[in-house]
């Protein structure tokens, strides 16, 4: 039996004999031990049919109506190919497949499909009446807008999928189906656009998926991160970007970008990614240009005031005479009993507690929590001279800039790199600084995302990229897809060969 989930390579074809393949799934699926895995039998004609299927996640009424029109034919009817003529004439269900193999069977029913076997036939017939545990559409809770839609992706695949056909009605969209883990088999839809989508990066994201060797992957989204983005697993800088919004994964669909969609996760990942996606927010999409651009620019000075300011601060109190007559006001009188460096240390790992405690206590007492943070230890902490007000201030000031990042991952990876440059302070002082931001760059600079430097379009360097960088463009302007990503069709408009009709 362990062939069926171990060796999915290896091919069992449906017998003839149906009471071979009865007992053979009803041994692997343990219809005796689970009891959700419903098997059936039934007299149509002359001929006995048996079907296999999950109570849980069928659509009962569906299979009723399918089944009744199953019981109605005559012996005539079933004499040659009786698989073939109940799935040509008598199955009127419009999902509905024929199968020869016992593994794709297998797959089918613990997908919660019912799969019919046909006495005398080598082929069973499989119905997609399948109807999943799900919740419908609500706003996201990462990516809220003022203005704009409020649906966001949910749990089941094919409400994704419909979520994004929608806003795409392109009859080049396509939803290619790899399932992925030896035991879970998890739906995994690599979506693209295939008239836009360079061929070699949905041909290089398939073969990583395909290529993935693992029992499972309940963890569902990270898992499969971690197995597709290649290079160093240890880089804490997000090689794909995360959205819960299908009019984001759309935009980038339309840009030549792939997105990958993973049944029972609520998060679509778009690759390639760079540097600049994870400060880019719908919001600025959603209000005027001028208006969008400044919200661009506060929202790239938040991320590296968060980077920033906490060991530059740092850096010039420790050596006090680096500093010019205007800026003398800056350092504590009053530094407290811990070095001011390992008080900044201290702060992220209290904030970090917090953050942490915020997300798992429920909501009614993440009130009480913050007021717990803010007063009982930040204050306290302050006055009983453990750190000092200014370390609150500028650890205050670089937490903001963290929330105001979009993407989690990126405000996480931000602020390891902050610590980092914290404890090179402590130890090399100003020079300590500069050395980790010399390597921080290198770091950025030589990572890539599916082929794709990190720091484009500033290295490489693109005139047309780095103005979308910092301003958001108007749309009517934005007449070409990004170069990096090497489109198949350039233009956003039409083009000169396509026909006026």
């Amino acid at each position: 039996m362990a062939y069926m989930t171990e060796e999915p390579n290896e091919k069992r074809k449906i017998d003839k004999n149906l009471d071979k393949n009865v007992n053979f799934l009803k041994d692997l699926l343990g219809v005796s031990e689970s009891f959700d895995v419903i098997f059936r039998e039934y007299k149509v004609g002359r001929k006995r049919v048996a079907s296999f299927s999950l109570n849980s996640m069928t659509n009962d009424i569906l299979l009723s109506n399918v089944i009744e029109d199953l019981i109605v034919c005559v012996q005539d009817d079933l004499t040659i190919n009786p698989a073939e003529k109940l799935f040509y004439s008598r199955v009127s269900h419009s999902q509905v497949k024929l199968t020869d193999n016992m593994n794709d069977a297998l797959v089918s029913i613990l997908s919660a499909e019912m799969v019919f076997f046909v006495d005398g036939s080598d082929q069973a017939i499989v119905i997609d009446a399948r109807q999943y545990p799900a919740r419908m559409p609500s706003e996201s809770n990462i990516e809220k807008v003022t203005r704009g839609s409020r649906d966001s992706f949910v749990e089941t695949l094919v409400f994704n999928t419909a979520l994004i056909r929608r806003r795409l009605r392109d009859p080049n969209l396509r939803f290619e189906i790899i399932k992925v883990g030896r035991r879970s088999k998890t739906d995994v839809a690599v979506a693209y656009i295939k008239d836009i989508t360079n061929p070699e990066l949905v041909a290089m994201v398939k073969e990583r998926l395909q290529n993935i060797d693992i029992d499972g992957v309940p963890m569902a989204e990270n898992a499969i991160e971690e197995f597709i983005t290649g290079g160093s697993k240890w880089n804490p800088l997000p090689k794909v970007r995360y959205t819960e919004r299908p009019d984001v994964a759309a935009v980038h669909l339309l840009e030549g970008h792939v997105c990958v969609l993973i049944d029972t996760s609520p998060n679509v990942i778009v690759l390639p990614t760079t540097f600049w996606h994870h400060l880019q927010h719908v919001e600025e999409y959603h209000q005027n240009v001028v208006v969008g651009s400044y919200l661009r620019i506060i929202r790239t000075l938040g991320m590296v005031l968060s980077l920033l300011l906490p060991p530059l601060w740092l850096s010039l109190v420790l050596q006090r005479h680096l500093l010019p007559e205007t800026l003398a006001f800056l350092g504590p009188r009053d530094p407290g009993v811990i070095p001011l460096g390992l008080q900044f240390i201290l702060a992220e790992i209290g904030l970090e507690l917090i953050q942490m405690a915020t997300v798992h206590v429920p909501s009614a007492q993440a009130t009480a929590l913050g007021f717990i943070g803010a007063f009982m230890l930040g204050e306290f902490a302050t006055k009983v001279g453990l750190f000092g007000n200014e370390t609150i201030f500028y650890i205050a000031v670089a937490a903001v800039g963290s929330f105001a990042t979009p993407s989690v991952e990126f405000a996480l990876a931000i602020r390891l790199f902050r610590i980092v440059l914290i404890a090179m302070v402590m130890f090399l002082k100003l020079p300590g600084l500069f050395i980790g931001l010399i390597f921080l760059f290198l770091y950025t600079a030589f990572t890539k995302s599916f082929g794709t430097p990190y720091f484009w379009p500033v290295l490489p360097f693109n005139l047309n990229g780095i103005k979308e960088l910092l301003f958001r463009m108007p749309l009517p302007e934005k007449t070409l897809r990004p170069a990096i990503l090497k489109p198949l069709r350039w233009k956003r408009g039409k083009d000169k060969d396509e026909d006026e009709d």
